[in-house]
């Protein structure tokens, strides 16, 4: 008989697999196609994370690869899911000036601007903190709160200036 460990991993659907590398792999080269192919595999997961707390979709939003995040929003990937320093996928877009990213998250993804990471960061505070004028406009636009209280610090007025 099976240890109640062994069954345990056999059933876990998040466990990390070889197609979970490819699809990390597609996304930091922006291979559409593969990308696009390897969704369709069973136990495949846009955000799934791997030991390092990242997934394919915040890979994706931090990396600017706006083709292969418009594959994930066509898949309908959620995008409320956090990385493991609490930071969705656009508080990556934003943090890394992926101005065409962010449009696409607000747009299609209909992300939220209020989301903060676990220090309390918002996407404009990362906009803002990259020096991101366009994205901290379309955020502001966006309704994004300006006087939110971080852990560190709070957002200066002055940035949106």
């Amino acid at each position: 008989m099976k240890s109640l460990k062994a069954k345990f991993r056999k059933s876990d659907g998040h466990e990390w697999s070889k197609n979970d590398d490819r699809l990390l792999q597609a996304v930091e080269h922006g291979e559409v196609d593969k990308v696009s192919s390897l969704l369709t595999k069973k136990g495949v997961n846009a955000v799934k994370l791997d030991s390092e707390g990242k997934s394919a979709l915040h890979l994706a939003a931090a990396k600017g690869q706006t083709d292969c995040l418009g594959i994930f929003l066509s898949h309908g990937v959620d995008v409320t899911i956090l990385d493991a320093s609490g930071c969705s996928a656009l508080h990556l877009a934003a943090k890394n000036s992926h101005l065409e990213c962010v449009k696409k998250l607000l747009k299609q993804g209909k992300c939220s601007v209020e989301g903060v990471d676990n220090i309390g960061r918002t996407a404009l505070y990362y906009a803002a903190a990259s020096g991101s004028l366009p994205i901290v406009q379309l955020l502001c636009e966006n309704r994004s709160p300006v006087n939110v209280k971080d852990a560190v610090c709070f957002h200066l007025y002055i940035y949106l200036k």
